[in-house]
């Protein structure tokens, strides 16, 4: 897919002709938002700078249509078009140097056109199931993740994919894939790291 200066799809490779009314308004709002910011890396909350936030642009709703019988160029114009500027909008809120430049990648992986964007992405940091050492042990080193994770990303997405019961397994697995060597967790760069 190949992305204009605005961050707006400008390749054929997503087919526009399957498009449901929504999906079509999210994208034209999103390049009227876009067009409308300047494209401005800038502040993302209405206060400081006066620009209006993704969260407040689009709202933390629902698909008009459910997740499970949405088209993939309907899920994929959805993510890119809502999903993608409230998840990097809540990531860099969180901690900016960490998440700058938030996009597809950090939530699907380095894999994500391979495996055709299947969630949970194997690459992503594994989950252990709630209870056992291993998640024990992720609470206790990583409790701010967790908390933001659990506080705000996670009832975010299901909100966003209309699913009530949405998990950290909807994104992250819960254990090493099978048949392979379990790996460290890639850490993203932070931003600062990436510019040098």
């Amino acid at each position: 897919m190949s992305l204009d200066i605005l961050g707006i799809v400008t390749s054929h490779e997503l087919p526009c002709a399957g498009m449901t009314g929504t999906t079509k308004s999210i994208v034209v709002g999103l390049a009227l938002v876009l067009t409308a910011c300047g494209g401005s890396k800038g502040a993302t909350t209405a206060g400081s700078s006066g620009k209006m936030s993704a969260i407040e642009a689009f709202g933390l709703t629902p698909p008009d249509s459910p997740w499970s019988e949405m088209s993939v160029a309907d899920k994929e114009f959805y993510m890119v078009g809502k999903v993608n500027p409230i998840m990097k909008e809540l990531f860099e809120r969180h901690d900016l140097e960490e998440y700058e430049g938030f996009d597809c990648v950090d939530c699907h992986g380095e894999e994500m056109r391979e495996i055709k964007f299947k969630m949970p992405a194997p690459s992503m940091y594994v989950v252990p199931p709630e209870g056992t050492l291993g998640h024990k042990g992720m609470l206790a080193t990583f409790p701010e993740t967790v908390k933001f994770m659990q506080e705000t990303v996670t009832p975010a997405m299901g909100k966003l994919l209309g699913i009530e019961d949405f998990t950290c397994a909807g994104c992250h697995p819960s254990s090493a894939p099978q048949g392979k060597k379990k790996s460290a967790a890639k850490k993203r760069p932070s931003a600062k790291k990436r510019a040098h």
